[in-house]
């Protein structure tokens, strides 16, 4: 694939929906890495987790700031639908995000569109931002081949922009990176799930 230090593969069952978890210690960016593993015929349910990232980035090429204890991951998707409706799922990810955040954490989340995710931070009285979601495809007629969705989620990690915050720093306590994952994804496929099959019918 590439001279990244792959840490380990872990057991198919961790998470829900998940077939295949490749996990790096550190890498540029889960996307590039992802977007191998795409080019070889990896399947839907693929998922690229990182510890941290060397070169993240955000949407528009900005970049986004990968210090470890945070979630940076790519999930490899292949969904029976039109191009057309590629841009819902930035804004699906980002409601399942931010629920997820609500449901585990008590936080008050709203979702900016196309893809960022914000909580109000009781002490600084103000939104701030906690994850960025970015979507890329490769279609063969006019169909998505695959899709993959790269997450930035701030959980334990520093973040030094003044628009940004983390989990732990609104919490004042370090938040289990495994927990948001089952939940994430729990609630993931399921809304998952009922857009293909929505968008797929109108077709």
């Amino acid at each position: 694939m590439n001279d990244l230090n792959i840490k380990d593969t872990l057991a198919l069952d961790t998470l829900p929906g998940i077939r295949k978890i490749v996990l790096l210690e550190r890498t540029a960016s889960t996307q590039e890495v992802a977007r191998e593993l795409a080019l070889q015929g990896e399947m839907e349910g693929t998922l690229v987790l990182a510890l941290t990232q060397d070169s993240g980035k955000g949407r528009l090429g900005r970049v986004w700031e990968s210090a470890p204890g945070g979630i940076y991951m790519t999930l490899m998707l292949q969904p029976r639908i039109g191009l057309k409706f590629l841009n819902e799922l930035s804004v699906l990810a980002g409601r399942v995000t931010a629920d997820t955040l609500k449901q585990l954490y008590g936080l008050n989340t709203r979702v900016k569109l196309p893809n960022d995710v914000y909580a109000f931070h009781p002490k600084k009285k103000r939104y701030l931002k906690l994850a960025g979601i970015l979507t890329e495809s490769a279609s063969i007629n006019k169909t998505p081949n695959w899709i993959l969705l790269g997450m930035g989620v701030n959980l334990n990690n520093p973040v030094t922009v003044e628009t940004g915050a983390s989990v732990s720093g609104i919490l004042k306590k370090d938040v289990s990176r495994e927990e948001f994952l089952r939940a994430f994804f729990e609630n993931f496929w399921r809304i998952y799930s009922a857009w293909e099959y929505s968008s797929e019918s109108k077709s």
